[in-house]
């Protein structure tokens, strides 16, 4: 062993390239661990709100109950149409008066649904089933929240389909209820004046004569013309009447600027669909365009920024006039059931844009 020779020291580290490597894999554990914390909270609040809001709806059920609500002071619940967040709950809150109170949604939550009010009655019912849609951002997708016509609610699921309860024929009975007779008709009697006749057909002479009408004495027509009739000099008085009027001016129209104006229109305005029913999963309306000029672009869209349906158009650009069908299909899905505003619109304008609406049952 060389005396100037020293041991070898034992050195302990990472590379380079280990380091690179765990940098990465701790940044991809991070980026999944902060969706997954969004994605949690963006579920609690869409579940939180919707029992918030099913929470509500039963009480304003259970209030129109305890006070045998009478016509005109039902309980009731009002959205405000899609992209809205805010809902309208009217009911007794103590006071002993029914009074309205407004209430939001969380954060990222709006309604995919069209504008409804729910009235209960004084048995806790409504006229008709309906949902109610809670649209996430976050999440793109809804949670429904359905009200039986029984009034039963539910949140997330649809457990009293109405829809499915076939309808019940009640038969007409004849035959229980004796009929009207038939009124013995009154005798008319004699016009005064008129005197009775005998058996023989004759006047009685016994009666006294009636007073016979006088006859009215004709008015004279005066036609102003001052012409003499009564003796005097043919001349004009001062009142001839041959007077000519003047005649009315007749207004002109004035004329639209720019000529005749596009327009737009789409036929029929609402759809009923079904996620069961196989010949109901679809259906189309004519979204039409007159008096167009130039080429125009097409598009449907869902109010509310919702995606509960399928979308398509037959034609997308249009030039001048003419028309496209819109086809609309549905999802499966409990927070794809409900009523939606489907929006046709062109660009440039053509008139208004046209809302198609369509109700989708299970």
């Amino acid at each position: 062993m060389k005396p100037n020779s020293k041991a070898k020291t034992q050195q302990r580290g990472f590379t380079l390239t280990q380091m690179v490597v765990t940098v990465a894999i701790i940044s991809v554990v991070s980026v999944f661990g902060v969706l997954g914390i969004k994605t949690a909270r963006a579920e609690f609040r869409l579940q939180n709100s919707a029992r918030l809001f099913a929470t509500y709806i039963e009480k304003a059920r259970a209030d129109a109950i305890r006070r045998h609500a009478a016509t005109g002071q039902e309980s009731y619940v009002e959205t405000f149409g899609p992209g809205t967040s805010t809902y309208a709950i009217t009911m007794d809150y103590g006071a002993g008066t029914v009074e309205t109170r407004n209430f939001d949604l969380e954060n990222g939550l709006t309604f995919s649904t069209v504008a409804k009010r729910v009235t209960f009655d004084w048995r806790g019912r409504i006229a008709e089933a309906w949902v109610f849609q809670i649209f996430s951002d976050f999440l793109e997708r809804s949670l429904p929240v359905d009200v039986s016509g029984s009034g039963d609610i539910t949140v997330g699921e649809q457990h009293f389909p109405d829809q499915l309860i076939p309808p019940v024929e009640i038969a007409e009975v004849t035959g229980d209820v004796e009929s009207t007779p038939t009124p013995t008709p009154t005798p008319t009697p004699t016009p005064s004046g008129t005197p009775p006749l005998d058996p023989g057909g004759n006047p009685d002479p016994t009666d006294p004569t009636p007073t016979p009408t006088p006859t009215p004495t004709p008015t004279p027509n005066n036609n102003g013309n001052g012409n003499g009739s009564d003796g005097t000099p043919p001349g004009n008085d001062g009142n001839n009447g041959n007077g000519n009027p003047t005649p009315t001016p007749t207004a002109t129209p004035t004329p639209t600027p720019g000529g005749t104006q596009c327009t737009s229109s789409i036929s029929p305005a609402q759809l009923f669909l079904s996620q069961s029913d196989i010949a109901k999963q679809s259906g189309s309306a004519v979204f039409t365009m007159v008096n167009g000029t130039g080429v125009r672009i097409i598009t449907a869209s869902q109010v509310g920024n919702g995606n509960a349906v399928t979308l398509g158009l037959s034609i997308q650009r249009i030039d001048g006039s003419g028309s496209s069908i819109v086809t609309v299909t549905t999802k499966h899905g409990a927070g794809n059931r409900g009523e939606f505003l489907i929006q046709v619109a062109a660009d440039p304008a053509c008139g208004s844009a046209q809302q198609l609406k369509v109700s989708i049952s299970n």
